[in-house]
């Protein structure tokens, strides 16, 4: 039985950055459900990408911890920015997981910087419908449980494979597999529907 998933927004007070906390790795699981926490450890990738990358996260609710767990794919990075787009506003709730965690952060408007594993995160989260929204140019398109919300809408995957820089990479558990991506061997139980992907658009 999956563990319950509960996730109370509280105030949070910026306390700045910190390069030398502690993160608590027993909270940091608490807020996966078991057999999806154990399968992130299948993920063993050296991939290569831009300094300084622009991650899109569309859909991205309060789910701050598995794009951040994804980044262990990138060794070389030392910072990058997280393009969070959602119709509810989620802000509080991510900055609530991150104290939860042991997380500091700085904050200005709709912006929160913090460290995580020396990597400067930088997340701009955006209350918006991604389907009426301008998108972003980004480096990295993230996607997790979106097949439902994106399959009324064809156009969606081919709008964002054209707004994918050249050698970025596309993230997903579903879709995304009739455009021109060069696909990287995956574990698929990484998907809950059996279909991850991780591509790079080549030209």
């Amino acid at each position: 039985m999956p563990n319950l998933i509960v996730i109370e927004e509280r105030e949070v007070i910026a306390k700045g950055l910190n390069k030398n906390q502690t993160i608590d790795q027993e909270k940091v699981r608490s807020f996966f459900f078991d057999d999806e926490y154990e399968n992130i450890s299948l993920l063993n990738l050296n991939l290569s990408i831009k300094d300084s990358p622009i991650l899109f996260y569309p859909g991205s609710g309060s789910d701050i911890l598995t794009p951040l767990h994804y980044l262990k794919i990138f060794p070389g990075i030392k910072n990058i920015t997280f393009i969070f787009i959602d119709k509810s506003d989620n802000l509080g709730s991510i900055k609530t997981i991150l104290d939860d965690i042991g997380v500091s952060f700085e904050e200005a408007e709709n912006t929160i910087k913090f460290y995580w594993n020396n990597i400067l995160i930088n997340l701009n989260f955006i209350k918006n419908n991604i389907f009426t929204a301008e998108l972003p140019n980004f480096n990295i398109y993230f996607e997790k449980s979106f097949r439902a919300m994106k399959s009324e809408h064809l156009e969606y995957e081919y709008n964002i494979y054209h707004q994918l820089s050249s050698n970025g990479l596309v993230i997903s558990d579903s879709g995304f597999q009739h455009l021109k991506l060069a696909n990287i061997d995956v574990p698929k139980e990484l998907s809950i529907y059996q279909e991850m992907i991780i591509g790079r658009k080549v030209i």
